[in-house]
């Protein structure tokens, strides 16, 4: 599949998303997968488009398949930055904060594929912030690593896609990031 080409059929678009032309089809006719036709009646789907429909669903997106993947860190200790840079090597982006507020922005702007989330950042309320990410569907990409003490439960509930007590040190928060970054 050429995944380099500006516009696709609905055969193409079935195999990227692995579905069948059935429920491309249908996609299009509900208004969830914006379509265009040809002179001859067929229907034609921009690569931006079928794109942004991946990431909205949470489906696996070939065109976002990238070596290069952004980590961010929202943790007290900026320090933990340069171990993860030195854990999972150059290839990746990293990015770091320890301002609630911040984290937010960042989350929303630079989506990241890890978001490593220290519950001790202050005026930061873990829970909110998972309900708030998976609310939102061009966030359900981000992988949220939430560090806590002992509110494991809620946070799953919440939506955080790993979560890693405190007293369970670094090498725990690092198997959780590569997890993520499967």
């Amino acid at each position: 599949m050429n995944l380099d080409k500006k516009v696709y059929t609905t055969f193409e678009a079935a195999s990227i998303c692995n579905a069948n032309i059935t429920s491309i089809k249908n996609w299009i006719d509900q208004g969830e997968l914006q379509a265009f036709r040809t002179p001859g009646g067929h229907y034609r789907i921009e690569k931006k488009v079928l794109d942004d429909f991946l990431n909205r669903h949470g489906m696996p997106n070939p065109f976002a398949e990238r070596e290069r993947r952004r980590i961010l860190l929202v943790h007290p200790e900026q320090s933990l930055l340069e171990q993860l840079r030195s854990e999972f090597g150059t290839k990746h982006e990293y990015d770091a904060t320890d301002d609630a507020v911040d984290a937010l922005l960042k989350i929303g702007q630079w989506r990241p594929d890890a978001a490593i989330v220290d519950s001790r950042v202050p005026e930061l309320d873990v829970v909110g912030l998972c309900e708030r990410v998976r609310e939102h569907v061009d966030l359900r990409p981000v992988h949220l690593v939430i560090v806590h003490d002992g509110e494991e439960d809620s946070l799953a509930k919440a939506g955080a896609d790993f979560t890693v007590d405190r007293g369970q040190g670094q090498e725990a928060i690092f198997e959780a990031v590569r997890r993520a970054l499967l």
